[in-house]
């Protein structure tokens, strides 16, 4: 069965699940008010004359109702099978056409720095940095402001730096900052919240609370931030923070420890993530965390080089993937990948159903922000895509194990090709070290455009003797055109450009 095939048996999968699911709450629901009306029934027709008011005996009208509310159950489930089956058809409510979106009003900014790891054993460090990264995630989640990436702020793991320092690299407006000790079942955690331009701590706290208390501590730290930053806002918009995806604080350790090693995109480090997130999963097979991770630490992997594209590799994948989406079908990790794997298959409607969902879970996260601008641009929104496209780039240049801003360029590069800003395209390219494929052909392309020449062009050269010998036909594919006559015009050129 070839990868397209296995993945859209995923896909199937999900959608099925969620049916049944729906059909086995629809049963459930009508079950129960089924023998509530009984009940209330068996009392009423006792005190009540039956024959006078409907014409019958109480034992026929009872009779009657045995009789019709299983028959009843069939139409109940059609009905709420049609409902969801419309709503499931129906894009999200894409927050780019609010007017917060359209708001030129500034939106503050947050850095998390990693928290001192004040426990006796090197070994606590994962915790540490976990619950760190818990809170730059839950951040990411509110839309109302503006958040450093993961990444930025691990950066800053043991180097000097001042509040002042941060406002001026960084752009950032506020602060946060603390401990942690974890002691048996014990946890001990400070935090603080400053201002940098006024290098003020503006609220700080301390718990001593035990390890299971970590995400109603985390609840409490996002709340007073974002109150501290813009004020109350209604409970909508800080919702998406509180959450708590396991009991099991062994599967949330392990979870912990498998993402600390995603993180790294090291082979080594990979297979070893792939190790704690199973041990994860067994500790609580409810958790959707370890099975959206380890969907995204198989995905790295096949990125990366780490692992064969297989059957038990590509099954692996497949299942994580939808076992994610059944238990949490909002979960931003999953619907991201989902939205990803659309796009492999040309299916642009659904990539941007999957990216509207993720983007309104995370609005800050940058993994996020490409595949939501790439679905825009492949459903005709080019200029929103470019916003988002834009506000990725802002947030984080140099993405994943990059040494550079190439790969967020060459994306910022196509968004404005398909908007035929040329000019901007000159821009950008003059800024990109080492042109990928598709942005030496469209670059190309443009020059030719303007009647100019390009053998003579260094940037032609190189480009020309490293994708020579590729397979245009399926390189131009994965440009994920929706317009099969630029594709095919693209194609052409590439013959014209490699004969030349």
């Amino acid at each position: 069965m070839s990868d397209k095939l296995k993945t859209a048996y995923f896909f199937i999968k999900i959608k099925v699940g969620k049916i049944i699911n729906l059909l086995v709450k629809t049963a459930t629901a009508y079950v129960v008010a089924g023998f509530a009306v009984l009940q209330v029934a068996s009392i009423v027709v006792d005190n009540i004359s039956t024959q006078e008011i409907f014409g019958m005996s109480s034992e026929s009208l009872m009779q009657m109702l045995l009789i019709l509310i299983p028959s009843g159950l069939p139409i109940a489930l059609l009905l709420a099978y049609v409902s969801k089956s419309k709503k499931l058809n129906t894009i999200p409510v894409d927050e780019s056409d609010t007017p917060e979106f359209k708001s030129k009003n500034y939106k503050q900014k947050v850095g998390v720095v990693p928290f001192e790891n004040l426990n006796d054993d090197s070994d606590g460090e994962f915790l540490v940095d976990g619950i760190v990264e818990d809170l730059i995630t839950e951040l990411s989640m509110i839309k109302e402001i503006s958040v450093a990436t993961r990444k930025t702020c691990f950066q800053l793991k043991g180097e000097n730096y001042t509040a002042e320092g941060l406002m001026r690299d960084l752009g950032l407006d506020y602060l946060v900052s603390g401990s942690i000790r974890a002691v048996q079942n014990k946890l001990r955690i400070s935090v603080e919240l400053c201002d940098t331009a006024e290098n003020d701590v503006i609220w700080s706290n301390k718990y001593d609370r035990v390890k299971a208390d970590v995400f109603d501590i985390q609840d409490e730290i996002v709340t007073k931030i974002i109150n501290s930053m813009v004020g109350e806002i209604e409970l909508n918009s800080l919702k998406r923070a509180h959450r708590k995806s396991t009991e099991n604080m062994t599967s949330y350790e392990f979870t912990l420890r498998g993402r600390a090693l995603n993180q790294k995109f090291e082979k080594n480090a990979n297979a070893e993530a792939i190790k704690m997130l199973d041990a994860a999963i067994e500790a609580d097979k409810t958790n959707p965390l370890p099975y959206s991770w380890k969907a995204c630490t198989i995905g790295q992997a096949l990125t990366l080089g780490f692992l064969e594209r297989t059957d038990d590799v590509m099954a692996n994948f497949g299942e994580a993937l939808s076992k994610a989406n059944e238990l949490n079908d909002n979960d931003w990790n999953a619907n991201r990948i989902l939205a990803e794997a659309h796009l492999t298959f040309h299916d642009y409607l659904k990539t941007k159903i999957y990216a509207t969902k993720a983007y309104n879970a995370n609005p800050n996260n940058p993994h996020v922000l490409s595949i939501y601008g790439n679905a825009l641009l492949r459903t005709g929104e080019v200029e929103k895509g470019i916003k988002i496209l834009e506000k990725m780039y802002e947030l984080e240049p140099v993405v994943l194990a990059d040494s550079n801003s190439d790969r967020q360029l060459a994306a910022l590069f196509f968004a404005h090709y398909l908007n035929k800003d040329f000019d901007k395209c000159r821009e950008i390219f003059k800024q990109i070290s080492e042109p990928d494929l598709r942005t030496w052909l469209l670059f190309s392309d443009i020059i030719l455009k303007e009647g100019s020449q390009v053998k003579s062009e260094a940037w032609f050269g190189a480009g020309l003797e490293k994708f020579r010998q590729v397979d245009w036909e399926i390189e131009i594919d994965r440009f994920h055109l929706n317009d099969p006559i630029a594709q095919k015009e693209f194609l052409n050129l590439s013959e014209r450009l490699v004969a030349a």
